[in-house]
């Protein structure tokens, strides 16, 4: 185990790459999350709405984004790409809408998304004890305890193509713990695991969306629209 953002970079080289989605890609993902943060399912005719605006074609959006997203029995969207409505370990609340993430280094990249801090409870698979933070757009702004640190997992073959496998081969090993020697109690006997300080995860968790983190920019704050 060791830690460090940039070796952690260079390793999952393979992950920046399927994480360049394009521009017209990138909008629209960063359009259905700030929808979902609104506090309810992102509905077909929202999505067809942020289609036709963006130019993208119907069936290419579809499919795009049912590779990333968690459906209700009506097909709208309550989790896409990290961010939940349904019940996850990672809770994550903005604006008083209580959601969760699928794995705790979506907390640290998805309020610069969203243009809003989060604040975050996350309990360790180790302990059971809570870890307790504040996100912003910017960084971490509080933790609890200050000891705190993040796992990652550097896969030996990344898989995308379906919310089933990001689960597999990421969420499931990307955990909060109060402290490192609790991650490293954890980890023991794990090569594919690196133990970082929150900051280290943060700066790793925007390098590795730096992409659609761009056109995130464009928008306005609470904005849903290009």
């Amino acid at each position: 185990m060791a830690s460090g953002t940039d070796e952690m970079t260079n390793k999952l080289a393979a992950v920046l790459d399927l994480v360049d989605y394009g521009a017209e890609r990138s909008r629209l993902l960063v359009q259905v999350w700030r929808a979902l943060a609104a506090g309810g399912p992102v509905t077909g005719s929202q999505i067809d709405e942020f289609v036709s605006d963006l130019g993208i074609k119907a069936e290419d959006a579809d499919q795009f984004l049912r590779q990333m997203t968690e459906r209700d029995d009506d097909d709208s969207i309550v989790g896409i790409m990290g961010l939940s409505l349904n019940d996850h370990p990672h809770k994550f609340t903005v604006d008083g809408v209580q959601m969760a993430t699928w794995c705790a280094a979506d907390t640290l990249f998805l309020p610069a998304m969203l243009g809003q801090t989060a604040t975050i409870e996350s309990e360790s698979p180790e302990s059971k004890e809570k870890v307790r933070l504040t996100v912003g757009p910017e960084g971490v702004q509080t933790l609890d305890p200050a000891d705190a640190v993040i796992s990652f997992v550097v896969p030996e073959e990344t898989d995308m193509t379906s919310v089933a496998s990001i689960w597999m081969t990421f969420c499931q090993h990307i955990f909060f713990f109060t402290s490192q020697g609790e991650a490293e109690q954890w980890a023991n006997g794990r090569d594919d695991i690196r133990i970082m300080s929150l900051d280290e995860g943060f700066e790793l968790t925007k390098q590795l969306w730096a992409g659609v983190l761009s056109f995130a920019k464009e928008l306005p704050v609470g904005g849903v629209k290009v």
